[in-house]
């Protein structure tokens, strides 16, 4: 079976169809049962140039806490683990939501979740030219969730929570399932070995993970906020499902290859397509009082050493510029200069740097670094989905701006949402800081190869919020020794045997 390449335009007021956009010539190429490319179980006997069978299983590799998980859960969804305090929250649009995430008691951010996608297709031969899903606010990621399984979405000591949410009529109803909290290793989170002496000190990591996934038609997006040991926390999106496909254009059957895509089986073509996301960062550094500074390292005497000589030319340095309105805060990445952006909070002082305290926001730590939207800026994608043109706006706090691309996605009109709240360039609250909130938009850029098909093996993209001064050391030193009796070598001994 194969979908239907065409697109009718509805009014759904009139209830008539408005016009239909289809794509000329093509008709289905006869493609028969010795060319199937299955991924199910139940068909890979089917494949004709594919495995027709699964490959011969690995040793076990079990994950187990015998004393249990080091998370508690009170209050229906209050976790505390390690130095962190966060809760958590769902809904039918944004999905998971993190709630007041504290660290040793101190505030980091006050509310974080996904917001806003925006999946263009790269084709302009018709009907394709409107190809582009908004999946949060089109479809709702809340309604979109999976019900997780153990072993496969989860490993280790697993805690799940269910989700209720509001049917088309408005009745309630429940998903099990739909959160998952869970601890994994996180390799070596610091080490020395004293070079006059042999003596070794090293501390492995922990974190905690708190996931969800959603199945948006084709593609499953697999989310993951993971809070560290050393006070900072990373965002994760992992994607993976079924690349959206088509029969080629009219104007492409001459030549047999697409001109805006890649084949990836037998007369199946792959378009070119992003996905781009933006996660809304209502952050809290130490207190509401925030001011955010773009950091780029530069060649020279710069920042503090500004003015001085330098007569080897090797001087290089920090160069920081406070963001101090919303149309100064519309920023991009530039890896050439290793770009962050610090939130720091004035009226927090660290004593050890006698400056601010701050978190900063390392974009692209997931993944390659990722170009922002790529429609051109007629599009009607660049006029609804603007927020993917820039990696991060700023604006001051407010309830009602909350969704990028406006709170109507799809019926809304062009340039809602950012847009239109930043057109006034307010204030960022100067010196003393106010309460900020961080749109960080990021993507993956997809040429489709033949090896994500049938069925894409995962890509990954996100960000880390790291701190930057916030404490006056390491905050994972006080770590204890580890004493891994479950690990061993090869020859049976134990390893970090003390």
């Amino acid at each position: 079976a194969k979908p239907i390449d065409l697109l009718p335009v509805v009014d759904l007021n009139a209830r008539k169809v408005v016009s239909c956009s289809r794509q000329p010539g093509a008709t289905p190429p006869k493609v028969g049962f010795k060319t199937n490319v299955n991924y199910h179980r139940a068909s890979l006997e089917t494949n004709s140039y594919m495995p027709t069978k699964h490959r011969a299983p690995m040793k076990p590799y079990n994950v187990t806490q015998p004393d249990g998980p080091s998370f508690a859960v009170t209050d229906g969804r209050v976790v505390t683990w390690d130095k962190w305090r966060l809760r958590l929250g769902f809904n039918y649009r944004e999905g998971l939501v993190i709630h007041d995430a504290t660290f040793e008691g101190r505030s980091v951010m006050k509310r974080a979740s996904l917001v806003e996608m925006a999946v263009p297709y790269g084709d302009p031969n018709p009907p394709f030219a409107r190809k582009c899903a908004f999946d949060v606010g089109d479809y709702g990621l809340g309604y979109c969730a999976d019900s997780l399984e153990m072993g496969c979405d989860c490993v280790g000591h697993i805690k799940y929570f269910d989700a209720t949410m509001a049917d088309m009529n408005g009745v309630p109803y429940t998903k099990k399932k739909t959160i998952c909290l869970h601890e994994e290793d996180a390799g070596v989170l610091w080490k020395h070995v004293e070079y006059r002496n042999g003596h070794n000190e090293a501390r492995r990591a922990r974190r905690l993970v708190v996931s969800f996934v959603a199945t948006v038609v084709n593609y499953e997006y697999l989310f993951y906020w993971y809070f560290n040991q050393d006070g900072s926390l990373e965002y994760e999106i992992k994607l993976s499902g079924m690349l959206s496909t088509n029969l080629l254009s009219a104007g492409e059957r001459v030549l047999g290859k697409p001109k805006h895509g890649v084949i990836v089986a037998p007369s199946v073509n792959a378009q070119v397509h992003q996905h781009m996301f933006c996660a809304r960062l209502d952050v809290e550094v130490d207190g509401l009082a925030n001011t955010v500074e773009e950091v780029d390292l530069v060649t020279g005497c710069v920042g503090k050493a500004v003015g001085e000589s330098d007569p080897y030319h090797n001087a290089f340095g920090p160069v920081k510029t406070r963001l101090v309105s919303e149309q100064h805060a519309m920023r991009v990445c530039d890896q050439s200069t290793a770009r962050t952006w610090r939130v720091s909070n004035p009226t927090s002082i660290n004593p050890i740097t006698g400056e601010s305290v701050g978190y900063k926001l390392v974009p692209f730590t997931k993944g390659p670094a990722q170009p922002v939207l790529l429609t051109g800026p007629e599009c009607a994608v660049s006029t609804k989905g603007a927020f993917a043109t820039k990696h991060l706006w700023v604006t001051p706090h407010a309830d009602d701006e909350r969704f990028p691309a406006g709170e109507f996605t799809p019926q809304g009109a062009p340039f809602q949402g950012l847009p239109a709240w930043t057109k006034d360039d307010r204030s960022l609250g100067g010196e003393t800081g106010t309460d900020v909130v961080l749109w960080h938009c990021f993507g993956v850029a997809h040429v489709p190869r033949p090896e994500d098909f049938p069925c894409m093996n995962v890509e990954h993209v996100g960000f880390h919020f790291k701190p930057d001064g916030f404490f006056k050391g390491n905050p994972g030193i006080d770590l204890p020794p580890p004493e891994e009796a479950g690990s061993k070598e090869e020859t049976g001994g134990a390893c970090c045997a003390t």
